[in-house]
């Protein structure tokens, strides 16, 4: 019998990469191939113009030796206290706008080294009485992995399907005010080493990408150490708290934590400090 894992996975850069080492166990444990694909860009804007129809384009790449074959789905989402993303059936949540996405086509064949666009066009809102941002996820799913699996092997395997997801927004007409905001930091230990915990609140109605800088400041040898900016973006009226793991090479002392949250140069900088003891 074969075993089933679904790499799912959306990023945030320019390219959303699926292109990892996923195992697949053959009778020799020696024996493994590489599949993936790449899809760019990570994120699509749409603007509500009126009645018009708007279309982008994903560029699909298989740097692969072997074919694939894609389906193309779409889902809501949205975040949770933790800021992880919950899925949900397409028309659940009401800021959905998977039922005016069209994708051209659904499903798609990728030889090896090839690349492809694939279209996707948005429909206007029939009643676009809502006024807030929507938003969805287009998932591509690997849907030939059996198929691969069978021409590698008859033996029971370990199958990894692999899928990307990339954000789809739809903001609607006119411009809306950002309004971030830090509101609670804390420190906890819950296991092994300290976490920070950073809340943070989009008060306004606008889609806001930002950055999360955290710097600790040794209070009694002044030294300064500053740990790799975060990402955070946020949906209007989210809430989340951010989880920063507390440098492990910090030595024990009094620590003045300061979080930074950067939202780009049309936003003033939102800064939290905390004072405590790392032991």
């Amino acid at each position: 019998m074969n075993r089933h894992i679904l790499y799912r996975m959306s990023w945030g850069s320019r390219w959303a990469t699926g292109l990892f080492l996923c195992l697949m166990w053959m009778a020799s444990p020696s024996t493994q191939a590489q599949v993936g694909f790449q899809v760019s860009p990570a994120k699509l804007y749409f603007q509500q113009k009126g009645n018009a129809v708007q279309t982008a384009r994903m560029h699909l790449t298989n740097p692969t030796n072997t074919r694939l074959e894609l389906q193309a789905t779409c889902a809501d989402w949205r975040r949770d206290s933790t800021g992880s993303k919950v899925y949900y059936a397409p028309g659940t949540l009401p800021g959905s706008c998977c039922a005016l996405l069209k994708i051209t086509p659904s499903v798609i064949e990728l030889e090896p080294g090839e690349e492809k666009d694939v279209l996707v066009s948005i429909s206007a809102e029939p009643k676009p009485a809502y006024g807030k941002i929507r938003n969805a996820m287009i998932f591509l799913t690997q849907s030939n992995e059996q198929e691969l699996a069978r021409a590698k092997s008859s033996a029971p395997q370990l199958l990894i399907k692999m899928q990307i997801g990339v954000h789809v927004y739809l903001t609607p007409e006119g411009n809306s005010t950002p309004d971030i905001d830090i509101t609670s930091m804390d420190v906890s230990k819950p296991a092994q080493q300290y976490q920070v915990k950073v809340q943070v609140q989009n008060k306004g109605e606008a889609l806001v990408e930002s950055q999360l800088r955290m710097e600790y400041l040794n209070l009694e040898t002044m030294e300064e150490v500053k740990a790799e900016p975060i990402a955070v973006n946020t949906m209007p009226q989210d809430k989340f708290k951010v989880v920063a793991e507390v440098p492990r090479n910090l030595s024990a002392g009094k620590y003045l934590i300061v979080a930074v949250l950067d939202s780009g140069p049309s936003q003033a900088l939102k800064v939290a400090e905390l004072e405590t003891v790392l032991k």
